[in-house]
């Protein structure tokens, strides 16, 4: 899918702009934030605006393959709006677990680690675009005893720390998906007021309130809550098996105190 750049640097202040925010042509005085080419505002009418490369009179070699510069643009200006103070939603995060048949009715094959949530800058303390064991991050939320990453992936860009790092820090990991987002952003309203908005507003309205093309990865908690839960399943299993269970309030009848009953009706002999 052809996207345009919605975001442009520019050259004088090093700000990150919106191609609705500036002139059109190379008046926008913006570079790409992925080859560092020029680049030209395109404000017309028959598809969303955006930015192109302005390569005329530039040398063949150097012109750069400029694969994901809607991505790195998206990336950028997320930096700089999570560097103005902007909230983060977070999604809902549940894992799974195994629950035998006979207990699905007393269990449920799903352990809630995390309620969806909005992040605020004061929550925590945040660097954007901060190191991680050595690591670029584009967050780092840093609580009392646990820290949370977040980190853009798309193709070529994948999270480069392994769940066990993250278990021995105790810290969680988000990903956020700009190759998915990418088939939404210019198709889903995200901005305030439910409504498709200029490129900046639809960033920050996913930012603060979407939870499309945002992944967890890893929860400090999760180990925690998912042993206790298969701990329950595992006391619940060997009380039905001594047939003394009363799993999660359920009572269940030992097999030496079953009883043959008589059917009236169809004169059927059951347990």
């Amino acid at each position: 899918m052809n996207i345009g750049i919605p975001f442009g640097q520019d050259k004088g202040s090093g700000e990150w702009r919106d191609v609705a925010e500036v002139s059109r042509g190379l008046a926008c005085n913006c570079t790409c934030p992925s080859c560092k080419l020029p680049l030209s505002a395109r404000h017309g009418d028959e598809r969303e605006w955006h930015f192109a490369h302005h390569t005329r009179n530039i040398p063949k070699e150097e012109i750069a393959e400029c694969e994901f510069s809607f991505e790195v643009s998206l990336r950028m200006m997320a930096h700089q709006l999570l560097r103005e103070g902007v909230a983060l939603k977070l999604p809902e995060y549940i894992q799974s677990v195994t629950v035998p048949l006979n207990l699905r009715g007393e269990i449920k094959p799903e352990v809630k680690i995390a309620a969806e949530q909005c992040l605020k800058p004061e929550d925590a303390k945040l660097s954007v675009d901060g190191d991680f064991l050595g690591h670029k991050v584009d967050a780092l939320y840093e609580f009392d005893t646990a820290s949370l990453l977040v980190y853009f992936v798309y193709r070529g860009r994948k999270f480069p720390l392994t769940t066990k790092q993250l278990r021995d820090m105790r810290a969680g990991a988000i990903l956020l998906d700009l190759e998915a987002l990418a088939q939404l952003f210019y198709h889903l309203p995200m901005a305030e007021g439910g409504k498709l908005g200029t490129a900046k507003a639809q960033l920050l309205g996913w930012l603060q309130s979407g939870i499309e093309a945002k992944f967890w990865l890893y929860h400090p908690r999760e180990d925690e809550l998912l042993a206790r839960e298969n701990t329950a399943i595992a006391q619940n299993l060997d009380l039905i098996k001594a047939g003394t269970s009363k799993a999660r309030g359920r009572p269940t009848i030992a097999p030496h105190k079953l009883i043959k009953c008589h059917c009236l009706g169809c004169g059927k002999t059951f347990n």
